[in-house]
């Protein structure tokens, strides 16, 4: 039913929009008037225009963690995409202890991360040998520190990262495939469609809208990274982000107007990777419901 008036809604959106506006649209407009400044948080502010973003696309340092956020938005959304779409799968075929097993899936989103990372870490260590390094030197294989590797690093973080929020996804997708109807998946199985017939004609298509919406959750949250990759790896290039690098140059070097001008980007970088996605799938009603 609609509105009688256009105003009868807004006291319902007024109390989030204001929670939006002062904690998302207001920081992102005195990160770009900072970026505009060269400042230490202690000193006077100088304008110094946009020197700052000059030297951004100067900064080989940047340029590295452009590369490695595309590289890990690419490996680490399709592993959390897969991983989730696959355990909902399993967890729709398995009737009993089915909600135990979505519970112990989805611990890991709710655990902090420096948790996880202390037992990743450790499971990883090569002195004191952790678990995974004992493994491979039974099996004849020479340990190698992942985590210290600079072309194993960005890759084992991926997966690690992946491990945490793919049971996310899972609840996504389960929930999306529970929703189809038991009259449409009884009739198909009449008509002598298999499970894997199913799930490629009628629910996979049923549910493609879920698709959208999760890939943009995913590609938005990979390219804003940070507490697993700062967590395992703050000081090595090749696992550098740019929520990382942002981070360090604003609080650890004191640099607020570059590391100002760093969260301009990457605010620029999330809305534009979003645009794309809806452009190239359409928004999350779907184009093929208009």
């Amino acid at each position: 039913m609609k509105p009688r008036n256009k105003i009868q809604p807004l006291p319902f959106v007024l109390p989030a929009l204001i929670v939006y506006i002062l904690t998302v649209i207001i920081p992102i407009l005195w990160s770009m008037g900072y970026s505009l400044f060269s400042w230490n948080g202690i000193s006077d502010m100088k304008f110094i225009g946009l020197e700052n973003y000059v030297r951004m696309f100067q900064d080989e340092t940047f340029r590295e963690a452009v590369v490695n956020n595309l590289k890990f938005v690419v490996l680490g959304s399709l592993f959390q995409l897969c991983a989730g779409l696959i355990l909902a799968i399993l967890l729709t075929h398995i009737s009993k202890g089915g909600n135990i097993l979505r519970v112990i899936y989805f611990i890991p989103c709710i655990i902090s991360s420096m948790a996880i990372c202390q037992i990743f870490s450790k499971m990883l260590s090569v002195q004191p040998q952790g678990l995974v390094c004992y493994v491979m030197e039974k099996l004849g294989m020479e340990p190698i520190a992942l985590l210290a590797n600079s072309h194993t690093a960005l890759i084992t973080i991926t997966l690690i990262d992946g491990y945490k929020y793919c049971g996310l996804y899972m609840i996504i997708f389960y929930s999306a495939f529970v929703s189809v109807s038991k009259d449409v998946i009884e009739a198909s199985t009449m008509d002598g469609c298999n499970v894997f017939q199913q799930y490629r004609y009628i629910k996979l298509p049923l549910v493609k809208n879920i698709f959208s919406i999760v890939i943009v959750m995913l590609v938005n949250g990979c390219l804003k990274t940070f507490d697993v990759f700062y967590i395992l790896d703050n000081k090595s290039r090749s696992t550098e982000m740019v929520a990382t690098y942002m981070y360090k140059t604003a609080f650890n070097s004191a640099d607020f107007g570059y590391g100002s001008t760093l969260s301009v980007f990457l605010v620029i970088e999330c809305l534009v990777a979003v645009g794309i996605i809806q452009k190239c799938l359409g928004s999350a009603k779907g184009d093929g419901s208009e």
